[in-house]
């Protein structure tokens, strides 16, 4: 087992009575981009989000729906499809790649997932190296020995 103290883990809780800082979802979206958005800010930290990620959030949200709409409709009929000039891939799919490029591209800038949830590493300062570890890392120290 790795020495050295445990990280703690605190509960991010708004005491009773005191006005919830987390955004609200905007009227201009959808029930399910609503659902989506909801889902997105109430799965991280209230003070993960500022009122100036709102349209990122916003776009994340209808991303979001857009893929698992593709997926689905991918399900349904399938990755590839037959029509008059034969067996062609389904427009689905470029709709799920796309948005699912997108939701990558958002989800760096809005710090979501594990490498937003990790800490930064301190910073290392190198410490001051001894005439004799000098010494011995030039091969001085051979030298004196024999």
């Amino acid at each position: 087992m790795a020495g050295g103290r445990r990280p703690y883990e605190t509960t991010d809780v708004t005491p009773f009575g005191v006005e919830n800082r987390r955004l609200r979802p905007p009227d201009c979206l959808g029930d399910l981009q609503k659902r989506a958005f909801v889902d997105l800010v109430t799965s991280c930290p209230t003070t993960q989000f500022r009122r100036c990620d709102l349209p990122l959030l916003c776009r994340w949200a209808e991303l979001t729906i857009m893929a698992e709409q593709a997926a689905f409709e991918m399900q349904q009929g399938g990755m590839v499809v037959t029509g008059k000039e034969g067996p062609r891939v389904s427009p689905w799919f470029t709709i799920h790649r796309d948005a699912t490029r997108e939701l990558r591209a958002l989800s760096q800038r809005l710090q979501l997932g594990p490498r937003g949830r990790t800490p930064k590493a301190p910073k290392t300062v190198a410490g001051r190296v001894s005439y004799y570890e000098m010494m011995d890392l030039e091969g001085d120290a051979d030298d004196a020995a024999n």
